[in-house]
C-alpha cells in the first residue's frame, strides 16, 4: 500500500468515527448533571431532613404540607419519592399512631 492510500483509508475512517460517535463535548458535563439534581423533589426532601424537619416522625401528607410554599406537586409524588429514598437509606421508616391507627411515617 502507498502512503495516499493509507491517508485515504485514514481520512475516510476520521469521517465515519465523527459520523458514528457524537462529540465528547455535546455530552453534558457533570457539573450540569448535579445542578439537575439539585432542582428535583427528592432533593427538596433531602433539604428538610437536613433542617432537621425528620427529627420527629412525619407522614407523607406532612411532608406533602410543609413542601408546598417551595415545590408544588401531587401528593403520590411525594410518597412515591419518600419511598425511594427509604429505598436508598436516606430516610428510615417508622410508626405514627394518629387515633387508633398506626400509620407509616419517615424519620431520620
Amino acid at each position: 500500500m502507498s502512503k495516499e492510500t493509507i491517508r485515504q483509508i485514514l481520512k475516510r475512517l476520521n469521517r465515519i468515527e465523527q459520523t458514528i460517535f457524537p462529540k465528547i463535548e455535546s455530552r453534558p458535563t457533570k457539573e450540569v448533571l448535579t445542578l439537575k439534581k439539585k432542582s428535583g423533589l427528592p432533593y427538596s426532601i433531602l433539604q428538610l431532613r437536613e433542617q432537621k424537619f425528620f427529627k420527629q416522625p412525619k407522614i407523607s401528607s406532612e411532608v406533602h404540607k410543609k413542601l408546598q410554599p417551595t415545590y408544588h406537586c401531587d401528593l403520590n409524588r411525594v410518597e412515591v419519592a419518600l419511598l425511594r429514598l427509604n429505598k436508598k437509606k436516606q430516610l428510615r421508616k417508622s410508626l405514627k399512631l394518629i387515633g387508633d391507627k398506626k400509620i407509616i411515617a419517615y424519620v431520620w
